[in-house]
């Protein structure tokens, strides 16, 4: 459904990816993980359609920009509007299917951005502007507008950034239970590995601007790169009996 091959971008005396190559299953719900300053938030923006690679191709299938979203790192909230029309936005931009009137589809907006913000907890912020409120509840309204709109292919880049570790296991249960409700494609960064690793059925992982593992979370200790083992093994226990069990960082 996804598939991007040989992917290469570089910055001035930083060449970020070189010759990456990745590919996602429809449906399924996936991790990317690497240092800081690695690429994945290249990686995801060229994904998404937003930033052209410099060398190399990607291919969505039949996905329509529409029907792709891509929740920014940095937030990229309309500082002049309310919460609610900021999370509005990608359905009055176009993704709403057309109803027998204007009344119903202004219900269908209304009703689809109250229950996203019952989601993440923002009810009573809906008419404030994201000047307002806290950095944690700004990341909260990023990813309420990723998901409002149900699409098909959903990149999110590092969800649970700013928040504390209650309304961080809220979000990921917040995108697990969607995944499930209707099985969108999606690709998740996270620093947050004790929350990522038991949400994703797949792992990668972006080292020296290539993808150096690509497999199961139980699949780490054996097979993926010495690096990689090392890099996940001391923000989780890949000893775990359970891949959905969670450890604390030592």
């Amino acid at each position: 459904m996804l598939k991007a091959e040989n992917l290469h971008y570089s910055f001035p005396n930083n060449q970020v990816l070189r010759g990456l190559d990745l590919e996602l299953s429809e449906g399924s719900i996936c991790g990317l993980v690497g240092p800081s300053g690695g690429g994945k938030s290249v990686l995801l923006k060229i994904l998404g359609n937003v930033w052209e690679p410099q060398h190399g191709s990607v291919s969505h299938g039949e996905l329509t920009d529409e029907q792709i979203s891509l929740m920014f790192q940095e937030g990229a909230l309309f500082d002049s509007m309310t919460v609610f029309d900021n999370i509005a936005f990608p359905l009055v931009a176009g993704n709403v299917p057309v109803l027998a009137s204007v009344d119903d589809e202004i219900e269908l907006v209304r009703s689809r951005v109250e229950e996203i913000l019952g989601y993440v907890g923002l009810k009573h912020a809906a008419f404030k502007v994201p000047s307002q409120l806290s950095g944690g509840m700004r990341r909260r309204i990023s990813l309420a507008r990723a998901l409002v709109s149900r699409p098909r292919l959903i990149l999110l880049d590092d969800p649970t950034s700013g928040l504390d570790p209650v309304a961080s296991s809220v979000i990921m249960e917040l995108i697990r239970d969607l995944h499930q409700e209707y099985k969108p494609t999606m690709l998740l960064v996270s620093h947050d590995l004790r929350r990522l690793l038991p949400t994703v059925e797949q792992l990668f992982a972006l080292f020296d601007g290539k993808i150096q593992f690509s497999g199961k979370v139980t699949e780490i200790a054996t097979e993926a790169p010495r690096g990689v083992v090392d890099f996940i093994a001391c923000r989780y226990d890949l000893n775990a009996e359970s891949s959905q069990e969670m450890h604390p960082l030592e």
